[in-house]
């Protein structure tokens, strides 16, 4: 993980976390940005004090939008299980967001080959049977990438605020039908059709929905499993 260096960004989210932090009883708080991979936010607290690293993805974010942050990982601290305001959620969704953002983020990935041609199959091929065939919509925003090691027993991953989809390399083979990689990024693919709504109850059955309108779904599965891969 890289080291954030930013002094300035770093006080004034220290001070907006201080300021909603006293409202809820915490006298002594930190808050520093940090250059996770991933959009995440971590915190340690104890009584009266409480320690938090947030994405440095927000670094530019308005101090509405980081007051309303840390309004919510302190309600989630306090066991309301709180939901992301709707102003992060405006903020993290905007198109600009990920515009700004994507090439970071993939240059934090280093297994990722950063190209959708791989050995023997290509992703963007894979891409165009799926919209030809009327299951996803054609999105430009969206990066396609092998990675260059295996993933251990995964098919795929994908970050939907990045707009990345990575499909394993132990996919990129004669011997493994398109159909088999078509499943797998489909399979991602879903989640943004879906998009970001990481407290929805509703997402799995949204999910369930989509991927089900995969015509060969248990002939992919079933040769996923002879590869010991699961999605």
């Amino acid at each position: 993980m890289e080291i954030y260096d930013n002094d300035e960004n770093n006080s004034r989210l220290k001070e907006i976390f201080s300021e909603v932090g006293k409202k809820y009883g915490y006298d002594s708080v930190n808050a520093e940005f940090m250059a996770f991979r991933d959009f995440k936010c971590r915190w340690q607290r104890s009584y009266g004090w409480a320690d938090f690293r947030v994405s440095d993805y927000l670094d530019d974010a308005p101090d509405e939008v980081l007051r309303s942050l840390a309004d919510s990982l302190f309600k989630r601290i306090l066991g309301e299980n709180d939901t992301f305001s709707a102003e992060l959620r405006a903020w993290v969704t905007d198109p600009s967001f990920c515009a700004l953002k994507q090439d970071v983020y993939i240059s934090r990935s280093p297994n990722f080959t950063r190209s959708p041609i791989g050995e023997s199959k290509n992703l963007q091929e894979s891409y165009d049977r799926l919209i030809g065939a009327g299951l996803v919509p054609y999105d430009p925003s969206i990066v396609l990438t092998w990675t260059k090691e295996p993933y251990s027993h995964r098919a795929g991953g994908c970050s939907v605020l990045m707009r990345v989809v990575s499909i394993t390399s132990a996919l990129d083979a004669d011997e493994v039908p398109d159909f088999v990689v078509d499943y797998c990024l489909y399979h991602q693919l879903c989640h943004m059709i879906i998009g970001f709504d990481p407290d929805s109850e509703a997402h799995e059955e949204q999910y369930n929905r989509l991927e089900n309108m995969f015509p060969e779904k248990p002939e992919a599965k079933y040769w996923l499993r002879k590869l010991c891969a699961y999605v």
